[in-house]
């Protein structure tokens, strides 16, 4: 039977949150959140000390953790997760939900269906549920939208059910690119969003009206002169979400720097989201 590399980290919920937020960085074949811990799998060799380096580069210096390496044989470690799942209502017109619990939605709500495998969106943490709120008080009809570090593909179907002209989605994880398609053939999709492994410079696609970064405040802060570069001409919008509110004010200072303002945002317990504009 396969065997896969098993990376355990202890910490305060904080610092697990910070972790999840940043594990997409490293070549993860998937993630289990057990709320005092989470387990980072990777395949056989891959839980190396460089990863294990590069993982805590993020975290804040004092920051505590216990990190414990196991080999453990290939299984269903998704199940217990899944089982935990509910559906859940964002604002008054939007439900995210799971193909074996669908829901019964009035007319004008939309439904979208998203089986996680264990990848970052289902709507239950509060960065997914911020920005999915701000693009559903966007209207992306006609535009151009471009996703990045998808996780389930969630935002990038909502903009495509929504009448998003052309959607970009991709992640630098076949993991996580390989269930946004499972993810985009379930909502009927599949001809409206193109999904890609890459990082934002394989991307050489024009310019677009819509950008969605829903990642952690470090890496968006990176990615920024690369965002700003493929935002369009005519009223561009960057929307981020995954960012501390002890953190706010580093991205708002960066994102002055390059030319962009904050023009709405949402805020749930310690997490804020943003629409940024030209």
């Amino acid at each position: 039977m396969k065997q896969y590399d098993a990376l355990t980290c202890y910490a305060n919920r904080e610092t697990l949150e910070l972790l999840l937020a940043v594990s997409s960085t490293l070549k993860i074949t998937g993630t289990l959140d057990e709320d005092t811990r989470i387990t980072l799998y990777f395949q056989e060799g891959g839980a190396t000390p460089q990863a294990i380096q590069a993982l805590q580069s993020w975290l804040p210096e004092g920051a505590a953790l216990r990190i414990e390496t196991t080999s453990v044989e290939e299984q269903n470690w998704n199940a217990e997760f899944e089982a935990s799942l509910q559906p859940v209502r964002i604002g008054s017109g939007l439900i995210i939900t799971q193909s074996w619990q669908p829901e019964e939605a009035d007319e004008g709500v939309m439904q979208v269906v998203i089986d996680p495998k264990m990848s970052f969106g289902t709507g239950h943490h509060e960065s997914t549920r911020l920005i999915s709120q701000l693009l559903m008080n966007l209207d992306p009809a006609g535009k151009r939208v471009l996703d990045i570090g998808t996780g389930t593909g969630v935002l990038a179907i909502v903009a495509a059910l929504r009448g998003a002209a052309q959607t970009i989605a991709f992640d630098n994880n076949e993991w996580a690119v390989a269930n946004t398609l499972e993810n985009v053939a379930l909502n009927g999709v599949a001809n409206q969003i193109d999904v890609r492994q890459c990082e934002l410079e394989g991307i050489a696609e024009g310019e677009f009206d819509i950008i969605l970064a829903n990642l952690h405040r470090n890496i968006i802060i990176q990615l920024l002169p690369g965002i700003v570069q493929r935002m369009g001409k005519q009223s561009p919008l960057l929307l981020t979400s995954g960012v501390l509110i002890e953190d706010y004010q580093s991205l708002l200072d960066e994102a002055a720097n390059h030319g962009l303002a904050p023009i709405d945002e949402a805020r749930e317990n310690e997490w804020v989201a943003t629409v940024f504009g030209k």
